[in-house]
């Protein structure tokens, strides 16, 4: 059992979702346009453009331990406070379109996350709501939510004085 700082704990035992290789193809694209984005919308050093991808490269961790997906986000996050890593919070809070103030880091990583396919492919944020509807339905509780986060990011990218269509 592991245990972690919010005081749950995941046993083996509980049946995870666990980490396909199509989730990995997601995984290390989201990686690679979180750097991105750090350099194109706020000038990350190549350092900071270096731990994006590694954030954004961990940002479904919690999937290897959950039986729900809605409970990745704040495993993955947990999981990197435990360890001691910066960018925990990130991680923990992506998803969540009831930030209201989100840091850089975490518009980047939801940005990266509502632009990559469950294959890794690029797409438009657009083509990803499609995406989430078609799995999920239009009233679904993840196609909600989706939404909001991207009326949430448009706002957090427009009180930041950068162009709210870039998501």
């Amino acid at each position: 059992m592991i245990p972690f700082p919010n005081n749950t704990a995941i046993t083996a035992s509980d049946g995870p979702l666990g980490i396909s290789d199509k989730r990995l193809l997601h995984l290390r694209s989201v990686g690679r346009r979180a750097a991105d984005l750090s350099r194109e919308l706020f000038g990350f050093s190549p350092e900071k453009q270096r731990s994006m991808f590694v954030l954004g490269f961990l940002h479904d961790i919690g999937y290897e331990y959950t039986t729900d997906q809605r409970q990745h986000e704040h495993i993955g996050g947990d999981i990197l406070a435990f360890m001691g890593m910066d960018g925990w919070q990130a991680i923990y809070d992506h998803g969540d379109p009831d930030i209201e103030e989100m840091s850089d880091e975490l518009i980047i990583l939801n940005m990266a996350d509502m632009q990559t396919d469950g294959y890794g492919r690029p797409v438009t944020a657009e083509e990803r709501l499609a995406d989430i509807k078609t799995r999920y339905g239009e009233g679904s509780e993840q196609f909600v939510r989706a939404n909001h986060l991207l009326d949430n990011l448009r706002r957090q990218l427009a009180a930041r004085g950068k162009d709210p269509r870039l998501i």
